[in-house]
């Protein structure tokens, strides 16, 4: 299949290391025709793309991937074309980025305290590095202390992974106590609300195994699944071509968007030196024209 676009992409002004600018540069080469930004729970680097695409003759909408939890299972939603000046999106958008924020600067200052961080960085250096960014992770601290010559790329795995912020070394709690934020709080049928509300389409990304839901929903008022995604891949034990079928039988019976993109995956995702775990098939990584241009022209609603 020729891809057309990837609908699922992020940049450095969330938790991926490429500008807007490299996304479309990359796509571009690859002979797309269209992309999307949807960095995770932020909306700002989408002047930046689209500024961009347009400069290549290339397709582009507003996009953003919201982290959100339905019954306690956590379910992303991508929301497509909506407005973020939208009263109730616009109070979304300002708490969600707070709450990546705030914990990466409250894990920063833990593993300085603890001295399992080099010093010769402070909180405030890292937030000027990144003055349009209103989501700060683990990646735009370590791009910081690399710059410093505190660390070398290399050791980024060693440094955030393991002696600092690891699941197991149970943080989440602590954070989630000290900070007063938490994803979890953010219920997955608010999101799909707030997206229609402010004239958006709700999305639901990587849906593989989570089958059981997807009736329930269409009736919160879903409009479409990712149908192309590396999470389909067999090894993954989602389910794989089985689950997608499922998916993509849904949206054509239900009149639903399909969608589809690289996420953190193949070449737009960046971590290719990662090996074959993120080699994400190309007929997994984006969409063909005719589904991306149902939901450029909003032909489903």
């Amino acid at each position: 299949m020729k891809i057309f676009a990837s609908c699922h992409n992020h940049s450095c002004f969330s938790d991926a290391n490429y500008t807007p600018e490299e996304l479309v540069q990359i796509a571009h080469d690859l002979g797309h025709g269209g992309i999307i930004l949807t960095d995770h729970d932020t909306v700002s680097g989408t002047y930046f793309i689209n500024k961009a695409a347009r400069k290549l003759g290339m397709k582009s909408i507003l996009g953003c991937e919201f982290s959100t939890y339905y019954q306690g299972v956590p379910f992303h939603l991508l929301g497509f074309d909506f407005n973020p000046e939208h009263p109730k999106m616009k109070k979304l958008l300002e708490y969600l980025p707070s709450i990546q924020t705030s914990r990466s600067e409250l894990m920063f200052k833990m593993g300085l305290e603890r001295g399992s961080l080099r010093e010769g960085v402070t909180w405030q250096e890292i937030r000027d590095a990144f003055p349009y960014n209103d989501y700060v992770c683990n990646n735009q601290v370590f791009e910081v202390m690399v710059k410093k010559g505190i660390y070398q790329p290399e050791e980024y795995e060693e440094v955030f992974f393991k002696p600092n912020f690891s699941s197991k070394l149970g943080l989440g709690d602590y954070i989630r106590e000290v900070t007063g934020k938490s994803s979890k709080n953010i219920h997955t049928e608010d999101v799909i609300r707030i997206i229609r509300e402010a004239g958006g389409v709700p999305i639901v990304a990587h849906p593989a195994g989570k089958e059981e839901y997807a009736e329930k929903l269409i009736e919160l008022g879903v409009m479409g699944f990712e149908t192309r995604h590396s999470i389909f891949r067999p090894e993954r034990g989602r389910g794989g071509e089985e689950s997608r079928m499922f998916f993509e039988k849904l949206c054509e019976e239900k009149n639903l968007y399909k969608m589809g993109g690289s996420d953190h995956e193949g070449i737009l995702g960046g971590y290719l030196e990662f090996g074959d775990e993120y080699a994400c098939p190309e007929e997994l990584s984006g969409i063909l024209e005719e589904d991306f241009m149902k939901l450029y022209e909003r032909r489903l609603g």
